[in-house]
């Protein structure tokens, strides 16, 4: 049987018994490999790369994080508004309940 080329790699059978003289022949011979065929396509779409394709693109993600930005700060905002809303209620039910002591009337 001698060695079997599969890509960049020789592969020899373990109960392979050949000769010396016959493996030296069978590894000489050029065992045709089919070449790789791309099924399902490339992973990422072609892109063009000019200079108007990616001035374009960077005015996307510039638009995009901007948009994300401008989110949070609203929405920091509207958090900031809630809590100091909660703590005026909770000193304000603070004062109620205080009850001067006789020492404090003077």
């Amino acid at each position: 049987m001698g060695f079997i080329r599969q890509g960049n790699m020789f592969v020899r059978a373990a109960d392979d018994i050949a000769q010396e003289e016959n493996a030296s022949a069978e590894e000489d011979e050029d065992i045709p490999m089919p070449h790789p065929t791309n099924v399902a396509g490339p992973s990422h779409p072609p892109q063009e790369y000019s200079l108007e394709s990616i001035s374009r693109q960077i005015e996307e993600m510039t638009s995009m994080q901007q948009t994300r930005m401008d989110d949070m700060m609203a929405y920091h905002t509207l958090r900031y508004d809630e809590i100091n809303n909660h703590l005026k209620e909770i000193d304000d039910k603070l004062a109620k309940l205080y009850v001067p002591d006789s020492d404090d009337e003077s």
